[in-house]
């Protein structure tokens, strides 16, 4: 029941907020890729970025940013389907 009021509220909200969504997908999918960057786990914070929990997090951050990212195009999608069928004929 949680999941399905989870996938509601975020089907809402990527509707009625949809460039807040898009800019909290990139972040996610930005912050979940540092730990793959070599540069990046091999200088101060490398032993907690190259654990394999960090990685882990950061898939799954890559993950969720990416099903965001699709939710938004497919809602955005939807929308401009709904207003062509309600645009009258000859416009």
């Amino acid at each position: 029941m949680w999941l399905l009021n989870a996938c509601t509220a975020l089907d809402y909200i990527t509707s009625e907020h949809p460039k807040a969504m898009s800019v909290l997908s990139a972040i996610l999918i930005t912050a979940g890729s540092l730990p793959a960057i070599p540069a990046i786990s091999a200088g101060a914070g490398g032993a907690v970025l190259a654990s394999g929990a960090a990685h882990a997090i950061g898939a799954i951050a890559v993950g969720l940013g990416q099903v965001l990212g699709a939710s938004i195009k497919n809602s955005q999608a939807q929308l401009q389907t709904q207003e062509q069928a309600q645009a009258p004929a000859g416009h």
